[in-house]
């Protein structure tokens, strides 16, 4: 369908409700709750990961069950936008909490982090379903929705500019010598950011296509139906890597500054080199990309993650010996590699259309929830790997120029190694993606 079906108002509000409060805790949780963890609150590298790891398992049977859930809400105000009201302010006090760091016993620190990053996780689901799950429901015009989508990136890219590169001034410009407390009212900012960008996503965002499923075939069919569909399989793990070759990036490039290039004072420019260029790569590129390939998105990723891999391997080698060439390297990989950020969400909408004409049932939600719960396991993966590898290695917390030959090689290693082999396989699974029968109707 090539009508337009969305205001200017409800392209604008998605976009924020998407990509600022929101973005901006989890691009904070994503970069920097491994260092807090281990570095403020007292939790053992090894520890946080196996934390992180738990959360992944508990994701996997949480995640499809809240979709499940979404798809079978009847309300007043519709099927996904509940969840735009209600779910913003429970998810807002737990972010918070997540930063406290309270005064306990190292298995009370342990259990008080599990509990409370398990919680986050799930608020989060229950977040990025409807507003994931709502935009195919308002439009069908893949091309309208694919521009909306690119909007909501580039202001997901301002946000992760902001948390990347400032957050350590903006902790200790708000916590003084008590870098909890920064944490915090950071996370407050964004908390109450969220808040007011999702109730106004949720007052202008109406669903036109929806299928009133609460009375359908049960939970267990649908899943199955849903399984017999062989596309879902990789692209599920496409969504997974996509999100491990970037968060791995975001995360490790704290710990690469700090310890590898021992210069805690490159990690503000080091990350805004890393945003800009986000930014440009969505903004300004992509669409080029797009309208070159036209449209084919397997292309699009082939092509520009095929750039990514080439630059990592040099940076490898070549990463603490110029400044200079760092950053140049680092700025043109980064232009590609966000674009991922942008890929997840159009083959997630493309995968809910094509499900929907294999199986005849409207998963949006289960689907938005399968691909949600990917991202979150990439990101648990991501940090598990950097967390491992600094247990592993004998890392030594806080000690800038004193870490172990194993910890440099490994700290390397997972900031540029495994950003490598994520983007091969990620150019490896995305050729499975069904584009050219996604919104299609079939005969």
């Amino acid at each position: 369908m090539n009508q337009k079906e969305l205001s200017v108002s409800q392209k604008i509000w998605w976009a924020l409700g998407q990509s600022t409060g929101r973005q901006f805790i989890t691009a904070l949780v994503s970069t920097y709750v491994l260092v807090f963890l281990t570095d403020i609150f007292g939790v053992a590298a090894g520890a946080a990961g196996v934390i992180m790891t738990c959360a992944a398992i508990w994701d996997a049977i949480n995640d499809p069950i809240l979709g499940s859930i979404a798809d079978r809400t009847k309300s007043r105000w519709g099927t996904y936008r509940p969840y735009l009201l209600f779910v913003p302010l429970p998810l807002a006090i737990v972010s918070v909490l997540l930063f406290a760091a309270p005064d306990l016993t190292s298995t009370g620190k342990v259990v008080y982090a599990a509990v409370l990053y398990i919680c986050y996780g799930m608020l989060v689901t229950a977040i990025e379903i409807p507003f994931n799950a709502i935009l195919p429901a308002m439009s069908k015009n893949e091309m309208e929705r694919n521009d909306v989508i690119s909007m909501s990136t580039f202001v997901a890219s301002i946000m992760i500019l902001i948390v990347s590169s400032f957050t350590p001034n903006l902790v200790a410009i708000l916590g003084g010598d008590n870098p909890s407390k920064g944490y915090m009212i950071l996370v407050g900012i964004g908390a109450a950011l969220m808040c007011v960008t999702s109730w106004g996503a949720f007052a202008k965002c109406k669903e036109k296509h929806t299928v009133d499923n609460s009375d359908h075939q049960p939970v267990s069919k649908s899943l199955g139906a849903l399984f017999r569909v062989k596309e879902v399989y990789p692209m599920i793990l496409f969504w997974c890597v996509g999100c491990i070759l970037f968060q791995v990036i975001m995360a490790s490039s704290v710990f690469y500054c700090m310890y590898y290039l021992m210069n805690p004072a490159l990690i503000a420019t080091y990350m805004l080199v890393i945003s800009v260029s986000g930014m440009i790569g969505v903004i300004v590129l992509m669409p080029i990309i797009l309208r070159l390939v036209k449209g084919s998105i397997k292309k699009a990723v082939t092509y520009t993650q095929a750039v990514c891999i080439v630059c990592y391997a040099i940076l490898f080698f070549t990463g603490n010996q110029s400044v200079t060439l760092l950053y140049v390297l680092t700025f043109i990989a980064s232009m590609f590699s966000t674009m991922t950020n942008a890929f997840r969400p159009m083959t997630v909408v493309g995968m809910t259309e094509y499900v929907y004409q294999k199986t005849g049932n409207q998963l949006n939600g289960t689907i938005s929830a399968i691909g949600g719960f990917a991202y979150k396991c990439g990101t648990a993966i991501s940090n598990a790997i950097l967390a491992g590898v600094l247990a592993a290695t004998g890392y030594i917390a806080g000690a800038i120029g004193q870490q172990p030959e194993a910890t440099m090689v490994g700290i390397n290693s997972v900031r540029f190694l495994v950003p490598l082999a994520a983007t091969v396989l990620y150019i490896i699974f995305i050729q499975f993606y069904p584009e050219h029968k996604a919104g299609q109707k079939e005969n």
